[in-house]
């Protein structure tokens, strides 16, 4: 009942002051729009990242092929080691391993009537489909019959699709690798630039590994293998029993020689990633939380000035009986309904401003209910906070001096 009671007086007191209690709100607001907006920029940030790693296929492994040291000054050329033989054997040895692609790529010369340009030929099997998580917008992928026959055939990328098929449906169109003619069959989904930046997704076009390696390439070797584990939770698992065969398979364990693969595990690609964005998403909700402090010293400056203004108001409470807990919580009620009024108005504010971010530039924007509960606790935290000392000045006035009061 007192609660309900103070509530009342402190509304009225609010009404009584709208241009003060507006800029109260004014800067609560802004402070909690800038904790929303940049929270919901860095959340944006850390989905995006997480949504291009998970593009690459789901529980991935690469097994890269190493690099000779260089001998002096002078590159002595990348491992030829891993083979087909490796493929099978992870696939037969490794219980963590559910499918593995074995693949060969080359940046080469393409061409298509009197059009050309310069992409990636990648030579792989079909599973890499699965694997890389690449599905085709149009046409198919090409079979398992089609890759042990080695039949010239391709599934191009977008950009090749966008460079060479101006408005042409690709399907079953004849381009030629240098020489070499192939029949399209698919197009890629787009994909964009890999994490690191390193390639284009989208450049590509994908080859049978037989037909790759024996009339194109002319080569007996792979550059990498990208394999699939059956269970996340296995991830590193994998990677041990992956390690341990092809050490074994290359006679490295007898020699005492380093490893002469490299092996890169999404997940640990995925931690590191998500701890950057992480650490991005915490200095800017810093910097949000600033101006939600800026807002509260508002809040402090205007209930220090309605104390001063109501002194005439809390002697006279306190004479006919109100305790000075009554007169505290009268204050920090106060100071909660400012908070509250603010937290709202920055809660709309923030949305629509984190929308229009999201749609005028090519920043993602993500507004989440913990971020929504982040900003409105905050919103009510700083303003208890920032009410707590008004509210105690308040309650410590000497009721004779406070009626004595102008």
């Amino acid at each position: 009942m007192r609660l309900r009671r103070n509530a009342n007086l402190s509304r009225k007191a609010l009404l009584r002051h709208r241009l003060r209690t507006l800029l109260a709100v004014s800067g609560t607001s802004v402070g909690v729009a800038s904790i929303l907006v940049m929270v919901a920029i860095g959340e944006g940030a850390k989905r995006e990242v997480m949504d291009r790693i998970e593009a690459m296929g789901r529980n991935l492994l690469v097994v890269n092929a190493g690099r000779l040291d260089r001998m002096a000054g002078r590159l002595r050329g990348a491992v030829t080691t891993l083979k087909q033989a490796d493929v099978d054997a992870i696939l037969k040895e490794c219980p963590a391993v559910a499918l593995a692609a074995p693949a060969q790529d080359r940046t080469l010369r393409v061409k298509y009537g009197q059009l050309s340009t310069m992409t990636k030929i990648l030579g792989t099997t079909p599973e890499y489909e699965e694997i890389r998580n690449f599905r085709t917008t149009s046409g198919r992928y090409f079979t398992a019959e089609e890759d042990r026959a080695g039949l010239r055939v391709a599934v191009i990328g977008s950009q090749v699709r966008d460079e060479l098929f101006d408005g042409i449906d690709p399907v079953g169109e004849i381009l030629r690798v240098g020489r070499v003619p192939f029949e399209v069959i698919g197009v890629l989904e787009g994909k964009g630039v890999t994490v690191n930046g390193a390639s284009n997704e989208d450049n590509q076009i994908v080859i049978p590994i037989r037909t790759a390696m024996r009339r194109v390439f002319n080569l007996d070797y792979l550059k990498m293998v990208y394999v699939q584990v059956r269970n996340g939770n296995e991830m590193d698992l994998a990677e041990a029993q992956i390690a341990a065969l092809l050490r074994q398979r290359h006679r490295l364990d007898r020699f005492g020689k380093p490893d002469d693969f490299r092996i890169q595990n999404q997940r640990v690609i995925l931690e590191a990633e998500t701890e950057t964005a992480a650490s991005f998403q915490r200095l800017i909700t810093g910097l949000g939380a600033v101006a939600l402090v800026v807002g509260g010293v508002g809040i402090l400056a205007i209930m220090m000035l309605s104390v001063r203004e109501r002194r005439n108001e809390v002697g006279l409470r306190v004479a006919v009986g109100a305790k000075r807990k009554d007169i505290r919580t009268q204050f920090l009620v106060e100071a909660l309904i400012l908070g509250s009024l603010g937290g709202a108005a920055g809660l709309a504010l923030g949305a629509a401003t984190a929308a229009g971010i999201s749609l005028g530039t090519e920043w993602r924007t993500t507004v989440s209910p913990p971020a929504v509960a982040l900003a409105i606790g905050a919103a009510l935290a700083v303003s208890l906070i920032f009410g707590v000392y008004p509210a105690q000045r308040a309650a410590a006035l000497d009721p004779i001096d406070a009626l004595r009061a102008e």
